[in-house]
């Protein structure tokens, strides 16, 4: 038997602080990586962004340390619901390159105007799809 903590509705919580911790260091200590050329306005609000998603994982050691119950299954499916925005986030940076601001340079070569943070959209994309995918499941456990 696991111990309470290590519980299969519970992992989802464990892997978005995993998942998350990276996310918001990249956000708060790189927040020009995310964008083409951000203002000092839009690097505040990338590093905001980055303290928020570093509340959500707070949110979640508060889950996975109590017992699991019908307000982990509510905020599960909240969580599910927040993964879906950048799984919209990476579909659309994967279909529109101009989002990123690719373009041809002399030889026909592609040259990204933004780096691939970690791991780039197909990365994202993965990834939150299974997070979404691990908490809906969560919901009906």
């Amino acid at each position: 038997m696991l111990p309470p903590m290590i519980q299969p509705a519970k992992l989802p919580f464990f892997f978005h602080i995993a998942i998350e911790t990276a996310a918001a260091c990249s956000f708060i200590h790189r927040p020009g990586s995310q964008l083409t050329n951000p203002s000092i306005a839009a690097q505040l609000m990338l590093q905001q962004f980055g303290g928020l998603l570093l509340t959500t994982n707070l949110i979640c050691l508060i889950f996975v340390l109590r017992p699991f119950d019908e307000t982990s299954r509510q905020v599960a499916a909240a969580l599910a619901f927040w993964h879906v925005w950048p799984c919209w986030r990476a579909y659309v940076r994967l279909t529109r390159p101009e989002v990123d601001d690719l373009g041809k340079e002399k030889g026909g070569e592609v040259k990204a105007a933004t780096q691939k943070t970690l791991g780039g959209p197909a990365v994202h994309l993965a990834v939150h799809i299974g997070m979404f995918l691990l908490f809906a499941r969560t919901v009906f456990m």
